[in-house]
């Protein structure tokens, strides 16, 4: 039995003069994914398989982060490291935000250590929990500390998934020069429906889509998009540097590109990267991007995580 999914994307006219369309075809254990969109004013056919099983398998694991379960994971870890001194226990108190605690010890000298040595506990039980679960603490300009998806790793971890995505991909693109390689890429993933999100700031992961999960549902948000971006330039370009870049409300890719006069750039660690905003759905080649974030890359104040 053949199922097939038919999915239509019209952009206003403004933004480009062609239709995306989208067709996803199942059968014996396969999903056929075929795309029409135009690139550089062509247009063009982009078809690839994957196996049913790498699609069901993919990130399957990855939700929401939730602070009040890791802050309940880390409170546990807390009271057995506390068995260990019979003379003292922890004391909870009531905060939504944070794990917060008062110690009571019958001896008092020893509260300086149980203060460090649970003040550890608690860094490196974070840390452990974060990875397993797929997020990374970063610190953005705006706001200090925050808790987002760990791009990095799930950009790295998707490349296998990805294989099928890059041979077709390279198919097309032997011998095309670096930069008409992204424009071409990114282009046809801003053509992709763009799924909106009202808070980044406080989305911790909740509307985030894996790289495969962008292609299955023929949708994504900014970072969604950036991560299968860069993951087909990785294998697509191996020896090109890539960043991830991180404003208010957004996130796009930085590529270590030769760089013109009127492109938008930032300078990472000393390097110049040009900057690539896959989203959509404006069609944007590489270099350009919307005027709403050009005041924080220009004044670099940004976050960014080297890919």
């Amino acid at each position: 039995m053949k199922f097939i999914l038919l999915f239509f994307l019209l952009l206003p006219s403004l933004l480009a003069a062609d239709t995306l369309r989208f067709s996803l075809q199942q059968d014996d254990g396969q999903a056929h994914f075929n795309y029409h969109f135009s690139a550089a004013g062509q247009a063009q056919q982009l078809n690839f398989s994957i196996a049913q099983t790498t699609l069901s398998n993919h990130f399957r694991q990855f939700r929401r982060f939730q602070t009040s379960v890791m802050q309940q994971y880390l409170w546990r870890d807390l009271q057995m490291h506390m068995a260990k001194y019979p003379s003292a226990r922890l004391i909870r108190q009531p905060d939504r935000n944070a794990l917060s605690y008062q110690i009571a010890s019958a001896d008092n000298t020893l509260l300086p250590q149980l203060q460090q040595e649970l003040s550890q506990l608690t860094t490196e039980r974070s840390q452990f929990y974060l990875q397993q679960a797929y997020y990374y603490q970063l610190s953005l300009p705006w706001s200090g500390p925050a808790i987002v998806p760990d791009h990095q790793r799930l950009m790295q971890d998707s490349l296998n998934d990805l294989l099928p995505v890059a041979r077709a991909l390279h198919d097309k693109l032997v011998n095309t020069a670096s930069r008409n390689t992204v424009a071409y890429i990114s282009s046809w993933l801003q053509q992709l429906p763009y799924q909106d999100l009202s808070d980044r700031q406080n989305s911790t992961g909740n509307t985030f889509s894996p790289p495969l999960r962008v292609l299955q549902e023929n949708r994504g948000d900014c970072d969604s998009k950036t991560v299968l971006l860069a993951a087909l330039l990785r294998m697509l370009l191996p020896d090109v540097k890539l960043a991830i870049v991180y404003l208010p409300q957004h996130a796009m890719l930085a590529v270590q590109l030769p760089v013109g006069a009127m492109d938008e750039k930032v300078t990472i660690e000393g390097k110049e990267y040009l900057l690539i905003d896959p989203t959509g759905p404006a069609l944007s080649a590489p270099g350009q991007i919307s005027q709403n974030y050009i005041m924080y890359t220009r004044s670099g104040h940004f976050g960014y995580r080297l890919l």
